[in-house]
């Protein structure tokens, strides 16, 4: 069992501000070689829109449906155990997946900054993480909470330290590859990098069940998280590519320090720009600690539920699902070494039919659940809710720049995973009732 009443609203607030921040430092930048500056700043407002709508709706929903589950839960309650298991299995499968993408940023900076990198910083990432995580929630909150926040100090010294030297110029210059400043194409093309400086904040909503009074805890910490997260994401878009050039930073692995190191008020070596690299890592870790522990409680729920084998469901003498912790390592790690781009993408695709599910399951639930207490109500929620949706239509069909071969590796997935459905459902002792753990 789970421990209760575990987390108050800043640790909420961390959590979400972690699980977003290291799209701050590394991923997002790859949309300004993809579309030009004047592209990508259009496409990550429309972004901030999709993400802080979505955050909401599931602020709403998981005052209502408290649950480790989050976004499996919601899906199941409106649609059933196949679309509800379905909605699960991709957002399991894309935090795991991004674990791999965190640890490959993390190695680009502590590589730039101390010469220290590779699959030796890759596995003590995993051991020391994965460890911390087992000891119990409270202590990988608390230490999550504090990277979350030393990231952002570092977010905020990086773009006041370059501000000064953000020339218009800079951002106006187009990568080669670009034709006009403003395109319909040229946001397309960038949509999927912009959604990283926002992504998986919605998964704040897993930590409901471990919440101290979920009614008042989750939308503050939520709103809080998401208010952060928009003025960071402004400050680097602007800052890096601003004083740093769009095609330096647009091609590197560690953007904030590209930008400072190569800025002529800076240089290579500055200790300034080691300081913000830092932070950077700060900021990569923590979201490597948040993608673990959303991660492991949507196992560890749909474990419980009879959806997956039921030794993922067991919890140590600490009340964590230790199980489902090794497992996220055991995936997490060889996927490091595919292209972070490519894992990127990925990830983006699986969360975003996700969050189709999501929005069609806020609709639902309000229109056929109206006297379900309701402790946080979303102020337009149906109008957020819809235009949410076509949203997140526009970044599923952006998606498919996606290599062909994580393509086919995603498709052989998911129908292994809607076979073990299937057996399981034809077994005599299958749970796959809609839960209710409120």
């Amino acid at each position: 069992m789970l421990k209760k009443s575990a987390l108050g609203w800043p640790k909420i607030a961390g959590l979400g501000i972690a699980l977003v921040v290291a799209g701050q430092f590394s991923g997002w930048n790859f949309g300004l070689m993809a579309g030009g500056w004047m592209n990508m700043l259009i496409a990550t407002l429309l972004m901030a829109l999709l993400c802080g709508g979505l955050a909401l709706c599931v602020a709403e929903l998981s005052t209502a449906l408290p649950s480790a589950g989050g976004v499996f839960v919601y899906a199941q309650s409106a649609f059933g155990p196949f679309v509800g298991y379905l909605v699960g299995v991709a957002c399991a499968l894309a935090l795991t997946i991004g674990t791999g993408a965190a640890a490959t940023f993390i190695c680009a900076y502590t590589e730039s900054i101390f010469g220290l990198g590779g699959w030796t910083v890759k596995i003590a990432l995993f051991a020391v993480i994965i460890g911390i995580h087992m000891r119990g929630v409270g202590e990988a909150m608390g230490l999550t909470f504090i990277a979350g926040v030393i990231a952002v100090v570092a977010l905020l010294t990086f773009g006041v330290a370059m501000a000064p030297h953000v020339e218009l110029a800079n951002l106006m210059k187009l990568p080669v590859n670009v034709s006009t400043p403003v395109s319909l194409g040229g946001i397309f093309a960038c949509v999927p990098f912009a959604i990283w400086l926002f992504i998986t904040v919605e998964q704040t909503g897993s930590a409901a069940e471990e919440a101290h009074n979920p009614g008042r805890t989750m939308p503050r910490g939520i709103l809080a998280a998401v208010g952060t997260l928009l003025v960071t994401a402004l400050v680097v878009l602007v800052c890096a590519p601003g004083a740093g050039g769009v095609e330096l930073v647009g091609s590197a692995g560690d953007p904030l320090y590209a930008a400072m190191s190569g800025n002529s008020a800076f240089g290579d070596g500055s200790w300034l720009a080691k300081v913000i690299g830092c932070g950077a890592v700060f900021g990569l870790i923590a979201t490597f600690f948040s993608l673990v522990y959303a991660a492991s409680r949507q196992l560890f729920a749909m474990a419980r539920d009879g959806l997956f084998p039921k030794w993922l469901g067991n919890t140590g003498k600490r009340g964590t699902p230790y199980p489902a912790l090794l497992l996220i390592a055991v995936i997490g790690l060889p996927l490091s070494a595919v292209d972070p781009a490519t894992v990127m993408l990925a990830v983006v695709l699986l969360l975003n039919v996700c969050y189709l599910f999501i929005f069609g399951a806020y609709l639902h639930i309000k229109r056929n659940q109206p006297d379900l207490p309701r402790p946080f109500t979303l102020i337009g929620g149906k109008l957020v809710a819809w235009l949410g949706l076509a949203l997140t239509l526009v970044v599923i069909a952006a998606c498919f720049q996606l290599d062909i071969k994580m393509l086919i590796a995603l498709a052989v997935t998911f129908t292994l995973c809607i076979l073990n459905f299937l057996l399981r459902n034809r077994s005599p002792s299958s749970a796959l009732e809609t839960p209710d753990h409120a």
